[in-house]
């Protein structure tokens, strides 16, 4: 589980990615929102996942900062579909209703107002600044060289 940000622009980080990864950085922020939600008992759900370390970063010692990672997943959202990608109805329902949830537990104020950090873990590698943005960038040229389809994204290599 990985949130590929090579840059605190939410906008730059999504037309970044290739198309099969930004699909799922979709599926992804959503399962890590969801979780976080459902640790502050706004939803039900499986919290299992609140020790992954992307998720523990996300939910910040219970002051999550779901706003701005709300903010990435309809960033990334947004440039899947300008490319051709197809959400189902549901899925977009789901997001939708997320998105209340989220206004729901701000007004609340269990939520932080607060950028997400930046945050890059990939093996023994764990960075809390700004150098993770490039980390990013280096990991996803380096997955981009192993795969056996061309990244169809706005980077050229």
């Amino acid at each position: 589980m990985q949130i590929f940000r090579v840059s605190e622009d939410h906008e730059i980080s999504a037309k970044f990615l290739d198309n099969r990864r930004l699909s799922k950085q979709v599926l992804e922020l959503y399962q890590i929102i969801n979780v976080c939600l459902a640790k502050l008992g706004y939803i039900k759900g499986d919290t299992r996942y609140l020790n992954h370390p992307i998720v523990k970063h996300v939910f910040n010692n219970g002051q999550p900062y779901l706003l701005d990672a709300y903010q990435l997943l309809l960033e990334m959202d947004k440039e899947h579909k300008r490319r051709g990608g197809k959400r189902s109805l549901e899925f977009e329902h789901k997001i939708q209703t997320m998105g209340e949830v989220i206004n729901l537990a701000l007004q609340d104020g269990v939520l932080s107002n607060e950028k997400l950090p930046p945050f890059y873990v990939y093996g023994d590698c764990k960075l809390l600044s700004d150098k993770a943005y490039l980390e990013y960038q280096k990991l996803l040229y380096l997955k981009w060289a192993q795969d056996n389809i061309a990244p169809r994204c706005n980077v050229r290599r």
